[in-house]
């Protein structure tokens, strides 16, 4: 899979490695990936860390969406963002993932 996963106009295998490597990265590293990769055709949509985490333990692949939905795609990376607050320290989180409450646009 990463083979043919596009990163802008690389493969995974070529782009994420030279990722910046900061706390979360660490963290990650340390845990099973959870959430799928979310994919828009053969572009990464979502999942960055995830795919630089995985190809750093030697995986090929992980679960992923693909999907051409991009509406679909972003409530599913709301929710995991929503989610993050469950894997990651609290002072690692971002400022959409430090939100404690699912607005009503995931509710509907």
């Amino acid at each position: 899979m990463f083979a043919n996963l596009k990163i802008g106009n690389k493969t995974a295998l070529d782009a994420a490695p030279n990722f910046a490597r900061f706390a979360r990265f660490y963290t990650l590293l340390k845990q099973e990936i959870e959430h799928p990769i979310l994919v828009l055709r053969n572009q990464l949509y979502n999942g960055g860390l995830r795919v630089a985490v995985a190809i750093e333990k030697g995986y090929d692949s992980v679960d992923a969406i693909i999907s051409e939905d991009r509406k679909l795609l972003s409530r599913l990376q709301k929710i995991q963002q929503q989610d993050a607050k469950n894997f990651f320290p609290k002072d690692q989180l971002e400022p959409l993932e430090q939100q404690t409450q699912i607005t009503e646009e995931l509710k509907g």
